[in-house]
């Protein structure tokens, strides 16, 4: 709990959407249903060693959605893509990451123009 509000230490691990934190909680602060996903999806930052030439696919290995792909790049590794859909903000990709150029960011809706 951080200021009243359950968090997730995603360099400790992933979550499962188990529901078992829920169970655990001794507060209500847990919907009722277990979540299948959050409202946030994962950010790969610039120091990510594929992007800098090195190679490395740790976080496609860990992602239980498929959620990050790797393309091909003419004269070095493969660079990670994200595909935010897919991504339940799990934090599966973070603990695996060995530069820590993974972070979470909030999903955003876009306006629809008329």
């Amino acid at each position: 709990m951080r200021d009243g509000v359950p968090t997730v230490d995603f360099q400790a691990g992933e979550c499962t959407f188990c529901g078992k934190c829920s169970a655990r909680c001794p507060e209500r602060v847990f919907p009722p249903e277990p979540a299948a996903s959050f409202a946030h999806h994962a950010m790969i930052a610039d120091n990510c060693l594929a992007l800098n030439f090195v190679d490395c696919q740790a976080c496609r290995d860990a992602c239980p959605t498929t959620a990050i792909r790797f393309k091909p790049r003419l004269g070095g590794p493969f660079v990670p893509v994200l595909d935010t859909d897919p991504c339940t903000g799990c934090g599966a990709c973070i603990s695996v990451c060995p530069t820590q150029s993974i972070t979470m960011t909030a999903n955003t809706m876009e306006v629809a123009h008329a």
